[in-house]
């Protein structure tokens, strides 16, 4: 059953990230109306979940004359098997999700549970013997699953962490469970009835208590040398963490509140390197993302705020992780692997710390070990892979797997603009036209929204598009992506190209 038009442009603003509350604003409908269209979109497409809506939406444009096959001596095959619907096997070493906590109390406050369990998580991933899985894929079942066990085989992990938080005035009240993922077991709860300023030793408490013997000192010293929290530090850290749940929806609207809350952060803290390190991020997101509205500006900003969150805390990965990100955006590729290098030593359970190595890797060309950096990340969040798989893509177009290239591009679930110029040169490459064609026009939709999107033909406005879009791609490689490019017809008007051939399956005019 098809969408109808209005139903089609409601399911692609909730896709990209916008809120019930934005997208009425932005039809002048009412917040309840969205959600009933969103219900009535959830029946005709017959999914159940929002990622499975952005898969089927992914899909929609594809139906021409279908993806290329993936070939059987593709290097990203077993990848795949961590995207199954019955979740990655659990791994040999412990391994634990911990989901967002209920927050209770007030509207809008959900950041508080989201941020609280941001930090633990982050605490665990210090520990080289703890496998923690992807904050992603922990948000991804938050809400739509509550038993624990189905938690843990969706992930692939043996415990789950659980809880709710509730703050009143300047108290805390926070429960936390442990419980076994295959037997459904309660191993350990606590409650914590605190001063709020104490919820930086009750993280520490928390993730102590659930890593048992495991050594995570250096964490639990630096909250010790922290202390009580004065009032204006207090203030920032709730800044801090409606900072990080911005980051986590993502899209240009979310970027900007993030900015925004990791800027009242630093004025209220101006010592805090998380609060660097996350305005680091956001601006870099930016970038990434092609949103920046200045560019040149935006990454200026993104390697400050990561050099100042590496002058206050070396130790924090978070820094490392945003200066390989600013690096690999300027093309200097061995620094961002250094870095990548470092943060993954300091948080070794971190997803994001393993898939920032695997594009380093990528862009260093050593391929093989890229795609055994994403076999692990894919695993730690199979189920909102769209980094990785992004990533697995462009190696397998580099080495001319093209059906393999967008076999994995179909499986993303977020409609990037980077995704759909791939998938356009993997299936032109192979031939698949329609395909091409329909990749092409999802483009050229998506990259319309774009504030620095090229308006006419000039070769330098395009050459720097396709440089921000493809910015860890060395010479060879970017020549070979913007071959696939052309024969896709999207503009490129930048270097010498192949000669184009025509797609078999297109009529001669």
């Amino acid at each position: 059953m098809s969408l109808s038009k209005r139903e089609l442009t409601i399911a692609e603003r909730y896709a990209e990230g916008d809120t019930y509350k934005e997208i009425a604003a932005r039809y002048h409908i009412a917040p309840s109306t969205v959600r009933n269209h969103l219900a009535a979109i959830y029946r005709k497409l017959e999914v159940g979940n929002k990622p499975a809506l952005i898969r089927a939406l992914s899909s929609a444009g594809a139906a021409g004359d279908g993806v290329p096959p993936p070939e059987v001596a593709a290097p990203s095959l077993a990848l795949m098997r961590n995207l199954g619907p019955d979740g990655p096997p659990p791994a040999s070493s412990p391994s634990i999700a911990v989901m967002p906590f209920a927050t209770l109390g007030p509207e809008n406050s959900d950041h508080v549970g989201h941020g609280i369990a941001a930090d633990i998580q982050h605490d665990l991933t210090r520990s080289h013997d703890l496998l923690v899985s992807g904050r992603s894929s922990c948000m991804a079942l938050y809400e739509r699953v509550l038993d624990p066990a189905i938690v843990a085989r969706q992930l692939g992990v043996h415990y789950v962490l659980q809880g709710s938080v509730r703050v009143q005035r300047d108290r805390l009240r926070l429960t936390a469970e442990l419980v076994e993922g295959e037997t459904g077991t309660l191993l350990w709860s606590a409650r914590y009835d605190r001063a709020l300023a104490d919820i930086l030793d009750v993280e520490a408490e928390i993730a102590l208590a659930v890593a048992g013997g495991l050594t995570i000192e250096i964490e639990a010293a630096q909250h010790r040398r922290r202390g009580r929290l004065p009032a204006d530090h207090l203030t920032a850290y709730d800044w801090r963490l409606r900072g990080n749940r911005c980051l986590e929806q993502s899209g240009a609207t979310n970027l900007r509140k993030a900015k925004a809350c990791f800027t009242r952060a630093l004025e209220l803290e101006p010592e805090s390197a998380a609060a660097q390190a996350g305005l680091s991020i956001a601006f870099g997101y930016e970038c990434d993302l092609l949103l920046a509205r200045d560019y040149g500006a935006s990454l200026e900003h993104h390697i400050a705020h990561a050099e100042a969150a590496l002058a206050l805390d070396e130790s924090d990965s978070r820094g490392h992780y945003a200066m390989s990100c600013a690096m690999m955006l300027t093309g200097r590729f061995e620094l961002a692997d250094q870095h990548a290098a470092q943060g993954l030593e300091l948080n070794p359970s971190e997803y994001h710390n393993l898939c920032n190595r695997g594009y380093a890797y990528m862009a260093l060309g050593r391929f093989a070990d890229s795609v055994a950096i994403f076999d692990e990340s894919l695993r730690r969040n199979p189920l909102a892979p769209n980094s990785c798989l992004m990533a697995v893509a462009l190696i397998e177009y580099l080495v001319s797997n093209y059906g393999q290239s967008a076999n994995a591009l179909t499986r993303m679930t977020a409609p990037y603009v980077q995704r759909a110029s791939t998938l356009a040169a993997a299936c032109a490459q192979s031939g698949h036209g329609a395909t091409a064609r329909a990749a092409a026009l999802e483009f050229q939709r998506l990259r319309g929204r774009l504030p620095e999107s090229p308006k006419g033909r000039k070769r330098a406005e395009w050459r720097a598009f396709w440089r921000k879009a493809y910015p860890y791609l060395e010479d060879e490689a970017f020549a070979h992506m913007l071959e696939g490019i052309g024969k896709a017809e999207l503009p490129v008007w930048l270097i010498p190209l192949l000669p184009v051939t025509p797609d078999v399956d297109r009529p001669s005019t």
